[in-house]
């Protein structure tokens, strides 16, 4: 039980949503001004660009395309694998775990050179990006989320904007506007990737990397503080 209280007050707050969809941002920006103008954390694109090419018998171009889509399936079977195997179905560390995996591979994708085949990065990329995309999905009380891609972010937003303020929900315009944070966290991930490509290239990755490691580390630093002040409260 105390287990799940320090889940529910850190990694489903607001503000490491926040933290969560900047990083998803940017490595979609990566992907994209880095490793061949392809979006690697939604598959959308890769499954209209893996038909269109299959159409069109460009064989090596559906390939391309299919690599990120088999690597984010790839990447939700593991993380389900180490939420079962691995951490026994014990939330907060799961996700930690998540979050430990995801920094590793994207660290690893730092050192991948430019002049490597782009399928291999952006694969990375996909699987890193599923892991956190499985592990993550709410924020507050109710709010489900998505931290890697925008779509179903921005319906939420726009469903709560309208109940909020055409039919007078005060609970839903707060909502909106705790959407309106996600989304804008994705946008400054996107901008700031975009400026940080054009100056370190395939090491740009390891800025999502550094806001990862900060999501990490504030888990475990209010998880210290839990303690705490739980002892405190005991011995008072």
């Amino acid at each position: 039980m105390k287990d799940k209280k320090v889940d529910i007050e850190i990694t489903e707050k607001l503000g490491f949503g926040m933290l969560l969809a900047s990083a998803g941002g940017l490595m979609d920006a990566y992907s994209y001004t880095v490793r061949g103008k392809v979006f690697a954390t939604g598959q959308t694109g890769n499954f209209v660009l893996a038909a269109a090419q299959l159409v069109e018998k460009n064989y090596i171009g559906f390939f391309h395309a299919l690599v990120p889509i088999v690597a984010f399936w790839a990447g939700i079977f593991s993380a389900w694998h180490i939420f079962y195997s691995i951490c026994k179905e014990k939330q907060l560390a799961w996700k930690r775990g998540i979050l430990v995996f995801s920094i590793l591979i994207l660290f690893i994708t730092g050192f991948i050179p430019l002049s490597y085949s782009n399928v291999i990065a952006d694969s990375l990329v996909a699987f890193a990006a599923s892991l956190q995309y499985c592990a993550f999905r709410r924020f507050g009380t109710s709010e489900n989320y998505a931290n890697i891609f925008c779509s179903g972010n921005m319906r939420s937003c726009a469903d709560n904007y309208y109940k909020g303020i055409v039919r007078k929900d005060k609970e839903a315009l707060r909502k909106a506007y705790r959407y309106s944070c996600i989304l804008l966290s994705f946008f400054l991930g996107a901008g700031i990737g975009a400026i940080e490509a054009g100056f370190f290239h395939e090491k740009t990755i390891w800025t999502a990397v550094i806001v990862l490691s900060v999501a990490l580390t504030i888990s475990y630093v209010s998880d210290v503080n839990a303690h705490k002040n739980a002892v405190l409260t005991s011995k008072a």
